[in-house]
């Protein structure tokens, strides 16, 4: 344990150099992302967040957690386990959403109009992600402030359908209409951060599938929701889900409307 100690204060050391440790070892050193949890919901990452967090250098040490019988400790297991030792508990999912909520991922870096689109004109809004560098677009219709709530699509942005005239492209087309009606409302359309997501979407052509917003997305998109003064929303969509990546950031859903369906 010493060894290991010692090994471990050595490494993280921003003083030292490759020759201060030698390999192989009892300690495997491992980098986290860039960005922390909000870039790869890993333990790696979360380690260093809670230690940045804590206002100490950004570097942690983890290891699994047995259980008596030699398998690795589930949560419940973990529960039990803390509480025997008076110990605190936390998942990754709960460091994502206080860092959701403590700390600003978007920014502006472009407006102009756009007059020639369904029910045009809109106000456009290009945001920008601080982690992972990837830019949005917010299409605004009227004051969204104030508490009334407003119409709003949260649209994962598909180049085959929204291009090529998939049935994607006719719930944006159409929640852009309602929009247009209602004169006040916003679409958010949020881009794939992913290098090779155009492949992925290809390869997902053969199982008639199509991918899924991640979760991180709906925090992205919240935050830029926030920043148009969004209060109170009614989410167009023809999918039913809980988006708790909205409601996390204070956003009050009041309904979620069919697309192309009457108030």
């Amino acid at each position: 344990a010493a060894d290991r100690a010692h090994t471990i204060a050595v490494a993280i050391n921003p003083e030292a150099t490759r020759g201060d440790i030698t390999t192989p070892g009892h300690v495997f050193p491992l980098m986290a992302r860039e960005g922390g949890v909000l870039v790869r919901a890993g333990h790696t990452e979360a380690a260093v967040d809670i230690a940045r967090l804590a206002g100490v250098y950004p570097a942690g040490v983890i290891c699994e957690i047995m259980n008596d019988d030699g398998s690795m400790a589930r949560l419940p297991d973990l529960i039990a386990f803390a509480q025997h030792h008076n110990l605190k508990l936390g998942t990754i999912a709960d460091l994502i959403a206080y860092r959701r909520r403590t700390e600003k991922l978007v920014r502006r870096v472009e407006e102009g109009v756009l007059r020639e689109a369904i029910g045009g004109p809109w106000r456009l809004i290009v945001y920008a992600t601080t982690i992972e560098y990837a830019e949005h677009l917010a299409l605004v219709k009227g004051d969204l402030g104030g508490p009334e709530p407003v119409l709003v699509r949260m649209h994962a942005v598909d180049l085959l359908d929204d291009f090529l005239g998939g049935v994607h492209a006719s719930a944006l087309h159409g929640a852009m209409r309602m929009i247009a009606e209602a004169g006040r409302g916003a679409v958010v359309l949020l881009r794939e951060r992913r290098p090779t997501a155009l492949s992925e979407r290809v390869r997902l052509l053969a199982a008639a599938q199509r991918p899924g917003m991640e979760l991180r997305s709906y925090g992205i998109g919240a935050q830029i929701l926030l920043d148009l003064g969004v209060q109170s929303m009614v989410l167009l969509s023809n999918t039913q889900r809980t988006i708790v990546g909205l409601e996390g950031y204070g956003i009050d859903i009041i309904e979620q409307r069919r697309i192309g369906s009457a108030p």
